[in-house]
């Protein structure tokens, strides 16, 4: 029987200064490789990387409001988890007091929608869909 919080899988979102740099890194020095990418969205690009089993995705989204460096890094990263019932999570979340954003279909063919954990980690919730994208 399926739960709404059954998971697909969860693949965190590395915050970037430079996606195309990072991809560089990522494939040439630990040999990821690229399953997808998009150079002109965001701010420099986003790309989902994968080595064995292991799965990152590189990011500098416009709609996240710019993470602070601390001494010269990111401590930002978002957790990316894959659902099989994004409404349905999401609808439990909040019935457990905790507040989310709005469900958004985005142009790249998820239903999503994002929270902070207790302990302030970003946290994104994704599922496949068919439908149009929300408009911003």
């Amino acid at each position: 029987m399926m739960s709404v919080t059954d998971m697909d899988g969860l693949t965190p979102m590395l915050m970037c200064k430079g996606v195309q740099t990072a991809i560089t890194f990522y494939t040439d020095v630990l040999g990821f490789t690229v399953n997808g990418r998009m150079d002109n969205i965001g701010t420099s690009g986003w790309a989902a990387l994968q080595n064995g089993p292991a799965t990152i995705m590189l990011a500098r989204p416009s709609y996240i409001p710019r993470a602070e460096l601390t001494d010269g890094r990111f401590t930002q990263s978002t957790y990316y988890y894959y659902l099989k019932d994004v409404v349905g999570l999401q609808a439990r979340v909040r019935d457990k007091g905790y507040e989310t954003s709005e469900l958004m279909v985005r142009f790249y063919g998820l239903k999503e929608f994002e929270m902070l954990d207790p302990e302030g980690h970003m946290m994104t919730f994704g599922q496949e869909t068919d439908e149009p994208p929300t408009p911003e």
